[in-house]
């Protein structure tokens, strides 16, 4: 198989709506190895593939201070389909913050 190098980005949104984690990607898809979030007040948030798009998780509802984590999976959590950024879609306007590893496919 082909070597993947595993990357990293800060999750830093706090705008109802959509929130562009990654940008889309030529030919690839982003493919999710782990995660961790951490809310400042309420909010649902769900990853989705494309502003607006496809839901990637369902709604994870999250109050103050509380957050989860994804831990490493090899064969990843989720992926976007190709050309397609990562958004992070949040309920109302609550910082939303953490870190993702994330390969490109």
């Amino acid at each position: 198989g082909t070597l993947l190098t595993p990357k990293f980005v800060i999750i830093d949104a706090a705008t109802n709506g959509d929130n562009t984690i990654l940008a889309a990607v030529t030919s690839k898809k982003i493919r999710v190895l782990a995660a961790f979030l951490v809310a400042a007040g309420t909010v649902n948030c769900r990853f989705e593939s494309g502003a607006g798009g496809t839901a990637l998780t369902g709604q994870m509802n999250l109050v103050a201070n509380t957050g989860f984590v994804l831990p490493f999976s090899p064969v990843g959590w989720f992926e976007t389909a190709s050309n397609t950024l990562l958004n992070l879609e949040l309920s109302a306007g609550v910082s939303v913050d953490g870190s993702l590893v994330y390969v490109e496919v």
